[in-house]
């Protein structure tokens, strides 16, 4: 069999560089929220959330893995996916901040599941996670699906350039 590619060991990325290149990357601004076994809202602003499987309706979210918000996440658990509408810049700013306070500073009421819910989103994903993964400083959360809201009159925020832009009107 012949080698089409030579081996070679892996180069060592500069974190700026990288940085700088994922910034280039458009990608849906979301919050994360999900209530701690306490009965404490946690939530984060992320912008790694992707479809993963039709069948069964799959979704992943990538957190850090330092995140209070991760640490009330275990298998069986819910949470809710919203993907953030235009007009929803200040939560965003609070929910990308760290520690308790940022539920004092929005509306919310609990999804039907029991997970904290943020009215106004474009979009909202109430799920079960079904798995953790490691994923470097991160953890891959997988949820499986199990109720959606979709306001496709809403438009939702991408993040680009270090910058939250409405996406255009449909």
């Amino acid at each position: 069999m012949t080698q089409l590619f030579e081996t070679r060991p892996p180069e060592t990325v500069n974190p700026h560089a990288f940085r700088a290149a994922m910034a280039d990357l458009p990608a849906a601004v979301s919050i994360v929220t999900t209530m701690a076994a306490d009965g404490t809202p946690r939530g984060a602003t992320v912008s790694a959330v992707s479809s993963l499987s039709m069948t069964p309706p799959l979704v992943l979210v990538c957190l850090d893995a330092a995140s209070e918000t991760l640490a009330a996440m275990a298998p069986g658990r819910g949470f809710v996916i919203h993907i953030t509408a235009d007009g929803q810049q200040q939560t965003v700013l609070a929910f990308a901040q760290k520690g308790p306070e940022k539920f004092e500073q929005v509306a919310w009421r609990l999804s039907t599941s029991g997970q904290p819910r943020l009215p106004g989103a474009a979009l909202a994903l109430d799920c079960m996670v079904s798995d953790l993964l490691p994923g470097g400083d991160h953890t891959i959360v997988i949820g499986r699906v199990v109720e959606i809201d979709h306001d496709q009159d809403r438009q939702p925020i991408v993040y680009h350039r270090r910058q939250m832009l409405a996406s255009p009107a449909r």
